[in-house]
């Protein structure tokens, strides 16, 4: 495996890590070493190249080594169990947030932190090592609040149940993560002792909704509708009931495509609810009309021909052309490992309507990683995105040096794209997500 020098910030701090785990390793058996030199290269190349000040990618960076490598178990080997964030079983995904009205890029990441490396096989659903870092988060996080994080916790932590049971609902729900949690990292400090952060927190619907019997969607429905002072927040309600009249309207399998229920760690005023859905059908139309809830949503058509061309190019392809082609008895070789197009719905306190997001998966017809982006260069050229500096391929090809992008698809998971927060705003915001293929190739130096 070729190593580049890569982040200046991490060759500093490379030297300084042999002991600041010690004590962790040893009452652990963890080896947070080898997340560190992966993982942790790996965001400090994406702070880096997305110009993150020096001070900022220190901070941040000696947090990430010291209180999430410690987490994260063992290195990846056969007995590994996967987890549902990376596709390869691997627990990160990271992501480029692009905007059309910002130049310089934003970093940020989702880790699963369930433990499963090695599996905890008396509880498998416990949240321990995840509320390590929780905890960490309110000690330093600017503006923490936890108020509907404990709230959706009561609500999908099944943990309380005996060893039996938790395992009988990990055999249904094909998985045992409850949780993962999220990271924007930010391009300033705040203030002294403060993390350069906001934290999110991502919970799956589906163990409260084998445990009684439900849809995910009603699993996530109800688990809102139980958050405290919930009726005061009468944007939230009303959004959410746009989402249940459009499910109404569909068949009773839609219901079970929630895959997350996210939140901030901020105050319940400030916070957003994000749903993310898998959308079942193929076609781009009608990905759109489940992205506008079949017209509840106005104000849209501006972005369809964009998001049409975005889903062409990054597949390098006609995209409904090889949905066509698909329906036909010769399928496409790509077929045996499509996943879904996701579109995530996020609730507020300030919008009377959900803001939705479009996550399409590229590599269901993309041949190989480099075709994926250079379509999204593309794109960004074309809708006047570019800033003249350095490309996206060029941005991940510096961050990933294991293999070649031509070589495969799977380093660019999903292209998620929508309006920012508000959706009566038209500027839209782009996230590119990656992830690091640490089950399938381990990078063990």
């Amino acid at each position: 495996m070729a190593v580049a020098m890569g982040s200046p910030i991490f060759q500093s701090l490379k030297t300084e890590t042999a002991n600041s785990w010690a004590m962790d390793t040893a009452r652990t058996a963890a080896d947070p070493q080898y997340w560190w030199n992966t993982s942790g290269r790996d965001i400090s190349n994406m702070l880096n190249e997305a110009n993150y000040p020096e001070e900022v990618q220190h901070h941040f960076l000696i947090y990430f080594r010291n209180t999430i490598c410690p987490q994260l178990g063992s290195r990846p080997d056969g007995t590994s169990i996967k987890s549902p964030v990376g596709w390869d079983g691997n627990p990160f995904e990271y992501s480029f947030e692009l905007k059309s009205s910002a130049k310089a890029p934003a970093v940020r990441f989702v880790v699963d932190l369930s433990q499963l490396r090695p599996a905890d096989n008396i509880n498998p659903l416990s949240m321990a090592t995840a509320q390590k870092v929780v905890d960490s988060l309110a000690e330093r996080a600017p503006g923490f609040d936890n108020t509907w994080y404990h709230a959706l916790k009561r609500w999908f932590c099944q943990s309380h149940l005996p060893t039996s049971e938790q395992q009988a609902l990990i055999a249904k729900v094909g998985h045992q993560s409850t949780m993962a949690v999220g990271f924007d990292v930010y391009p300033r400090i705040s203030a002294p002792g403060r993390l350069p952060i906001m934290g999110k927190v991502y919970f799956s619907p589906s163990f409260t909704a084998a445990a009684k019997g439900i849809t995910s969607w009603q699993s996530t429905r109800l688990a809102i509708l139980q958050l405290p002072d919930i009726d005061s927040q009468s944007n939230i309600l009303q959004s959410l009931g746009l989402i249940e009249n459009y499910l109404s309207d569909k068949p009773s399998e839609w219901e079970n495509g929630a895959r997350y229920l996210a939140t901030d760690f901020v105050d319940p005023s400030k916070a957003r609810l994000k749903i993310y859905m898998r959308h079942p059908g193929k076609s781009f139309d009608e990905i759109w009309d489940c992205y506008t809830l079949g017209g509840r949503i106005p104000g849209h058509e501006d972005d369809k021909e964009k998001f049409r061309d975005l889903m062409d190019l990054t597949s390098g392809t006609r995209y409904d052309t090889e949905i066509e082609k698909q329906r036909q008895p010769d399928q496409s070789p790509h077929t045996s490992r499509q996943k879904t197009t996701v579109i995530a719905f996020s609730l507020s306190a300030e919008n009377q309507y959900p803001t939705p997001k479009l996550g399409i998966h590229p590599a269901n017809f993309a041949p190989n990683d480099e075709i994926i982006a250079r379509g999204l260069d593309e794109w960004s050229r074309k809708y006047e995105w570019y800033d003249g500096e350095k490309s996206i391929e060029q941005r991940v090809k510096s961050v990933f040096t294991h293999r070649k992008l031509d070589e495969e698809t799977g380093i660019f998971t999903f292209i998620g794209i929508g309006r920012k927060d508000d959706p009566s705003k038209k500027g839209l915001s782009m996230q590119v997500y990656i992830t690091p293929e640490l089950y399938k190739t381990p990078r063990v130096e």
